[in-house]
């Protein structure tokens, strides 16, 4: 059974939101044989309204990846950047994420501050950070002490082949 990571994508505007679709798709291309995912999408305009916010942000709890889609051109507004440090701090020791994507226009100045932004927020919230899609996904640590233990009584065919394994006896003296 594959395991499934959950995707979180807030996206700026529509170009931002083809660059994140872009890299939705080479994400899923290059891992589909491992994993499984489930993608939401939030604009950035959704997230003025307290309802939606809160909505995305229990998303983004529980995302394994948080994909930030900003178009460049803009500065970041003042909402998102709210919303994104609220629900960081929210997500408490949990590991995941976090996205930067480029922008449109990547090689802007407000881009670059852009990415140093998402960048600190990553490391203050112990999440990786990435701008682009990685050569390998890590399967989800456990979160819970009930999946530690399933594991841990599972016996697998690498754990049945070490316990069968019978070493050959020391050579006499």
């Amino acid at each position: 059974m594959k395991a499934k990571w959950s995707v979180l994508v807030v996206y700026e505007d529509k170009d931002a939101r083809q660059l994140a679709v872009q890299f939705c798709d080479s994400l899923v291309q290059r891992f589909w044989a491992e994993f499984g995912f489930e993608l939401s999408w939030h604009d950035w305009r959704e997230l003025e309204d307290a309802a939606m916010a809160e909505a995305a942000g229990k998303k983004a709890c529980e995302a394994d990846l948080l994909i930030v889609a900003p178009s460049g051109r803009n500065i970041m507004q003042r909402h998102v950047k709210d919303w994104l440090e609220l629900t960081l701090k929210q997500r408490g020791d949990r590991e995941g994420v976090l996205v930067g994507l480029p922008g449109v226009d990547e090689t802007s100045a407000i881009s670059a501050a852009t990415q140093v932004y998402l960048r600190k927020l990553a490391h203050e919230s112990g999440m990786d950070y990435l701008t682009a899609v990685p050569e390998s996904l890590m399967a989800n640590v456990p979160e819970s002490a009930d999946a530690y233990t399933q594991r841990a009584t599972q016996v697998t065919s690498v754990l049945d082949s070490i316990l069968r394994y019978s070493p050959a006896p020391p050579p006499a003296p």
